[in-house]
C-alpha cells in the first residue's frame, strides 16, 4: 500500500502503476523502475511514500534544452572557479604591505647643479622682464642728451621736446659741436682816431648739417717774442644781437664778425684767436 503524498490516502501503488502507464514500453519501464526502486517496506510493515504525480508530471527534456543546460551549467561551475581565484588574488594584494623603499643621500654636486639651474630660470624670467623696460630707459636717456640734435634736425620732434623739458625743467638749445665749427680768417687792428681801442674781425663757418650755436670767441694778445700779455674772452652776445644768437649759424655757412674793445697801453706784437662752447 501506499499513501498519496497530495491527498494522504491509501492506495495500491502496483495498480495504479499499470492504470496509468503510458503505452510506450520505454516510458513504462521506466515508471516501473522509479516504483520498484522508491517503494520499499519499513520494519513495521510500511511503505515508503511516494508522490507518483511528480513522477507522472516529470518529462524528459529535448536535446536543445538539455545542451542549453549544461552548457550553463558550465559556464556557471568556470565562473565559481575564477571568482574565488581572484578574490584571493585581490586579498593577497591588498593584504601585502607596502613596499619601503631606501632612499639614498643625494649627492652634493647634484643640488649644487639644481641650485645653479633653479638661479638661472629666475636670471632669465627677470631679464626676459627687464629687457623691454630697460630699452624705454635707453630710448629715454638717448632723447636727452641728444635732444638739441632732435630738434635741429626735426623742428616738429623739436616742439615736443620743449614742451616736455618745460615741464621737468631742461632746456632744448642749439647743437654746440665745436669740431663743426672753424675760425677761417682773424685780423686785429687799432681803431683810427680812438687811441686805445682796437677792431678783432673773424670769419666763423659752420661745416655741419644742421643749425649750430654761435662759440665763444678767446683772444690772446701777445708779446713778439711770444709772451702772453692779455687773454680776453668774447660771448657771442657781445658781438651779436640776441635775435641773433637764438638762430644760430645756419647750416653749411659763413659769417663775419667784428668785435670792438679797448686796450690800454702800446699795441701788442702778437695776437691768436680760438672757438670753444662755454
Amino acid at each position: 500500500m501506499v499513501r498519496c503524498g497530495a491527498c494522504r490516502k491509501l492506495f495500491n501503488g502496483q495498480d495504479q502503476l499499470e492504470s496509468s502507464a503510458d503505452p510506450s514500453a520505454g516510458h513504462s519501464t521506466v515508471y516501473t523502475e522509479a516504483a520498484e526502486t522508491t517503494t520499499t517496506d519499513d520494519t513495521d510493515g510500511r511503505m515508503t511514500l511516494v508522490d507518483f504525480g511528480s513522477l507522472r508530471a516529470a518529462k524528459p527534456s529535448s536535446p536543445s534544452t538539455m545542451q542549453y543546460e549544461l552548457d550553463a551549467l558550465s559556464k556557471a561551475i568556470t565562473d565559481l572557479q575564477s571568482k574565488p581565484w581572484e578574490t584571493t588574488q585581490e586579498a593577497e594584494l591588498d593584504s601585502e604591505p607596502p613596499t619601503m623603499v631606501a632612499t639614498t643621500p643625494t649627492p652634493l654636486f647634484v643640488e649644487v647643479a639644481r641650485k645653479r639651474e633653479q638661479s638661472a630660470n629666475s636670471w632669465k624670467w627677470l631679464l626676459w622682464l627687464g629687457i623691454p623696460f630697460l630699452l624705454i630707459a635707453l630710448l629715454l636717456q638717448l632723447g636727452y642728451f641728444f635732444r638739441a640734435d632732435i630738434a635741429a634736425r626735426s623742428p616738429e620732434a623739436g616742439r615736443y621736446l620743449r614742451a616736455i623739458c618745460t615741464r621737468v625743467g631742461c632746456q632744448v638749445r642749439l647743437p654746440e659741436h665745436i669740431d663743426l665749427i672753424s675760425l677761417e680768417s682773424s685780423q686785429l687792428q687799432p681803431v683810427a682816431d680812438h687811441p686805445g681801442q682796437f677792431l678783432l674781425t673773424a670769419l666763423i663757418r659752420n661745416q655741419a648739417n644742421t643749425v649750430q650755436a654761435w662759440p665763444s670767441i678767446e683772444l690772446q694778445l701777445k708779446t713778439d717774442v711770444g709772451q702772453i700779455l692779455v687773454r680776453k674772452v668774447f660771448s657771442p652776445i657781445n658781438y651779436l644781437n640776441p635775435n641773433e644768437v637764438r638762430k644760430g649759424i645756419a647750416a653749411r655757412a659763413e659769417q663775419e664778425i667784428q668785435i670792438n674793445f679797448e686796450l690800454s697801453g702800446e699795441f701788442p706784437g702778437g695776437f691768436s684767436t680760438s672757438l670753444f662752447y662755454q
